[in-house]
């Protein structure tokens, strides 16, 4: 994530800006897990990263990765089979089968929602949230969520589920403070 710099003191950088957190709450809460509570549309420029999704145990972690538009996802396979890795959203892709061991990597041009799928092992599903910034975060498993390093302003904060959905809300975020804000997440 980009972390703006408010100054330089001691040699230590210092963060600018603030966080968003909340909880979100969903009904039914079989689908909490696939949650990404984010911000719309933050102006601004964002240095691209690299992050990882592994292939484990037939399944991908993690279940849901929040990334931003030009950053790399290394797709990683630390299971026992070969599997097959495709998304048939947005520009979409296929890896085609790689072995135990291999890795592929894709780097996402558009926002949107890349579902995570195997060829070969229909039972696997995972999720990449490609976001316009990388004011983004996965809930955990008790429905928390934080967004740090926020520059100050009034922003949209919107929720992404895989089923469920709740209305976007507006967040003002002031520096070195946090914001708190709760969903509820319904069909």
């Amino acid at each position: 994530m980009v972390v703006a710099l408010l100054a330089l003191a001691g040699g230590v950088a210092q963060a600018a800006g603030g966080t968003v957190s909340g909880r979100v709450e969903a009904m039914p809460a079989k689908f909490l897990g696939e949650t990404v509570v984010y911000l719309k549309d933050v102006p601004g420029s964002y240095a691209a990263k690299t992050e990882s999704m592994d292939q484990k145990g037939m399944k991908f972690i993690p279940h849901v990765l929040a990334v931003t538009v030009g950053d790399t996802v290394q797709f990683l396979n630390h299971d026992t089979v070969a599997h097959n890795v495709f998304s048939p959203d947005n520009e979409g892709y296929n890896f085609g089968t790689f072995k135990p061991g291999e890795s592929r990597s894709y780097t996402f041009k558009s926002p949107g929602v890349y579902t995570q799928l195997c060829s070969i092992h229909p039972e696997m599903l995972g999720f990449i949230f490609v976001g316009q910034n990388p004011y983004a975060a996965v809930v955990d498993r008790e429905g928390k969520f934080t967004i740090k390093d926020v520059p100050p302003g009034t922003y949209t904060v919107a929720v992404w589920n895989s089923h469920l959905k709740a209305p976007d809300k507006k967040v003002t975020v002031t520096e070195g403070k946090t914001a708190e804000e709760s969903f509820s997440l319904h069909r």
